[in-house]
């Protein structure tokens, strides 16, 4: 019998350090947890994970890894620098979500499919209770996606209210 791998998608935010402080309190250990750098994101959330990592090494929980987008020649590539090579706006300006797509999912993707090309994968995606719609249009379709927020119950302030109790 194959044991999966369960891989967490954590951005930096509520929803995800709230799964994350749940999972602790459930006992539920996960192989990776995954941040996709952009390369633009605020400097409070680099300093956050920074911070967070230290509350996950206390409860005895594998660190974030940061992953980030590379082109075919394994150059590592940021959404700012994308835009200028392409001399355009960011393809959101346009009403697609390509740039969530090239450099938060495909990185994720590709780091699970170097470590574990043969191994079924959970990934624990933090979309509230409440957020339901969003999991229809999740396009981590690889893998067997699960939603504790949303199965526990926990909406937005719940999240809120978790991570502020958290020790």
């Amino acid at each position: 019998m194959k044991k999966e791998k369960l891989i967490v998608s954590y951005g930096g935010g509520t929803n995800s350090t709230a799964m994350l402080i749940g999972m602790v309190q459930k006992g539920i250990v996960p192989d990776h947890i995954l941040f996709a750098d952009t390369g633009g994101e605020k400097e409070g959330t680099y300093h956050y994970i920074n911070y967070f990592n230290n509350w996950l090494f206390n409860n005895n929980m594998p660190l974030i890894e940061i992953v980030k987008y590379k082109t075919k020649f394994g150059v590592e590539l940021t959404l700012e620098q994308d835009i200028i090579n392409n001399e355009t706006l960011p393809a959101i300006a346009f009403g697609f979500k390509t740039c969530s797509q090239k450099f938060k999912i495909q990185p994720q993707e590709k780091f699970i499919k170097e470590r574990y090309p043969k191994k079924e994968i959970v990934h624990y995606i933090g979309y509230d209770f409440g957020e339901e719609r969003r999991m229809k249009t999740n396009p981590l379709q690889l893998h067997r996606n699960v939603y504790p927020l949303i199965e526990w119950g926990w909406d937005r302030d719940k999240c809120v209210q978790e991570i502020l109790n958290a020790k």
